[in-house]
């Protein structure tokens, strides 16, 4: 799970997420603190892949640190 800089990059994440095979991306939170939730496949570098992407988007988002279930980023 991401917290983004605002909802345009929301919008643009989900997008771009939805032209990628084996990754799913939900835009969650609210348009105070828009966020992204990505599942992915639980390897370095798929995980790794989606941390680049969000990057390239919005570079002030911050991970929030997983709870360690399923294979969420």
């Amino acid at each position: 799970m991401f917290r983004l800089s605002g909802p345009s990059q929301q919008q643009d994440l989900v997008h771009e997420f939805a032209l990628h095979d084996g990754v799913v991306a939900l835009a969650t939170g609210s348009d105070d603190q828009p966020a992204l939730t990505v599942e992915t496949a639980d390897t370095h570098t798929a995980i790794w892949d989606v941390r680049s992407t969000v990057g390239i988007f919005d570079d002030q988002a911050t991970e929030v640190p997983d709870s360690g279930e399923g294979e969420s980023a």
